[in-house]
């Protein structure tokens, strides 16, 4: 059994998780297809490529009946995704080494995406990083500026560095990731690093905010057992605008910027003794602001987050399934009250199994004033396929509270009401099917319904629908 558990451990590090709907599985990094060196400098280089295909019926449960009565429900498009990538290594001596990255992204959206923007993209760097490491004396350090990916924790307010989909293209398959501009610092020492950062987003021209975001974290990280780790994040400057009483109606302006908030996530394994295989993880974050309203008042910020999950792997059992369940709340802005306690979710994500609720549901809820309940189902049929089930409900953690951005507004006998009446918004069913060819390619397959609940109903005198995707998607790396 010792052999068969190492099999399914190696077939886990390439498919336990998907970082998006139609994205690509996290995977060991295949060898560069063309590398060399020169008086000690060593270069890589090669092409990373995405390919999909998805197919939607009942796109946003029919909602756009009541204000966009053309957008068609039925949609089917195609995503590309080329990047061209070279590596360098130069050797600084006394254990230090001088490194960069530079990556040309290009992306395209062949038809109508779910957004309805019709065959988009753009050729722009995706990374362009410069940094020098090393170790000496027990510790070990990392500086680098430019563009390149940063995830904080396990991405609950600091992973999507980049803009996808608008003009853009490729919105569904999200493969740009790095920050445009950031500074990062490490140091640390054994399973102990600190680090500080400044990080701006890169952000399509419709989705500019111009958010700068400073922090420090802690994070300690015993090998095998998981990651534990603490921050605070401030945002100097942003004309990020947060939903107000009557949204859209009303909008707080710059509601983002000045934001503090704290951080804090535990995902570890075998801390239970007698039981290896049961993983534990607990996140949170609170937030603090001072916002100005529409009307000029000025109101304190009050909000919070947090999620709880456990794991349990049956590496003996038929197919090594691995079960988890999660659930989570992110605080929505409570009406009558003067503080504003409407989370600000940032830039999350970071996959399915993290920060997106449902494949369908990760287009729709923002991570803010909804509560989420998740079972995860993950099997092993081979060391190259896999398959995933999840289910998902979704709540509105705060009723008649800006879900989205203004989504639901009425009128009733008591005036413009924005959001829901009722808590359940939407359910959604996810199957996916991996199959690992090689390091270098690895298709996957997936079907999601979602079906609106007694919320989204009671918004829509049109009456809604099932929300069904169906997509296709090929990692080729050379």
């Amino acid at each position: 059994m010792r052999s068969v558990a190492a099999s399914r451990a190696s077939c886990l590090a390439i498919l336990i998780s998907a970082l998006a709907p139609t994205a690509v599985l996290a995977q060991s990094a295949p060898p560069p297809a063309w590398s060399t060196e020169l008086s000690g400098l060593k270069l890589d280089a090669g092409i990373e490529t995405y390919s999909a295909y998805y197919s939607m019926r009942g796109t946003w449960w029919n909602l756009s009946a009541a204000s966009a009565p053309d957008f068609d429900k039925s949609r089917s498009f195609i995503e590309l995704w080329l990047q061209p990538k070279l590596n360098g290594h130069y050797p600084l001596g006394n254990g230090a080494q001088l490194y960069g990255t530079a990556a040309l992204g290009l992306s395209k959206t062949l038809g109508s995406d779910a957004f309805d923007y019709r065959n988009q993209g753009e050729a722009r760097m995706s990374t362009a990083v410069l940094g020098v490491r090393g170790d000496g004396g027990g510790w070990r350090y990392d500086a680098s500026f430019g563009r390149q990916p940063f995830t904080l924790g396990t991405g609950m307010l600091l992973t999507a560095g980049a803009s996808n989909g608008y003009s853009w293209g490729g919105g569904a398959s999200t493969q740009r990731k790095a920050w445009g501009n950031s500074v990062i610092a490490s140091v640390g020492s054994g399973s102990v690093t600190g680090s500080i950062f400044e990080l701006r987003p890169d952000e399509a021209p419709e989705a500019k905010t111009d958010t700068v975001v400073r922090g420090a974290s802690v994070q300690w990280a015993p090998g095998k057992m998981g990651v534990a780790g603490l921050a605070y994040l401030t945002v100097p400057k942003s004309t990020a605008i947060y939903p107000g009483d009557l949204a859209p109606l009303a909008f707080i302006d710059s509601g983002r910027q000045g934001l503090d908030t704290w951080h804090g996530w535990a995902d570890l394994t075998g801390v239970v003794p007698g039981v290896p295989e049961l993983g534990l993880r607990a996140e949170f974050a609170r937030q603090s602001n001072t916002i100005t309203r529409a009307n000029g008042r000025r109101d304190p910020m009050r909000a919070e987050a947090w999620l709880l999950g456990a794991s349990w792997w049956a590496q003996t059992w038929p197919f090594a399934p691995k079960f988890s369940y999660h659930r989570a709340r992110f605080s929505g802005d409570k009406p009558g009250t003067s503080t504003y306690e409407r989370f600000d979710p940032m830039f999350w994500g970071n996959g399915l199994n993290n920060w997106w609720f449902g494949a369908n549901g990760a287009y729709s809820w923002l991570n803010a004033n909804i509560r989420a309940e998740r079972f995860i189902v993950d099997a092993y049929f081979s060391a190259k396929d896999a398959v995933q089930l999840q289910y998902v409900k979704t709540e509105a953690d705060q009723l008649n509270s800006a879900v989205q951005f203004g989504q639901g507004v009425r009128f009733t006998s008591d005036g413009l009401l924005v959001g829901v009446p009722s808590r359940p918004l939407s359910s959604e069913l996810y199957l996916q099917y991996a199959r690992v060819f090689s390091p270098k390619l690895i298709a996957i397959a997936f079907l999601a319904r979602s079906s609106p609940s007694a919320g989204l109903k009671a918004t829509a005198p049109q009456g809604t629908q099932n929300w069904t995707t169906i997509g296709l998607g090929l990692t080729a790396n050379y």
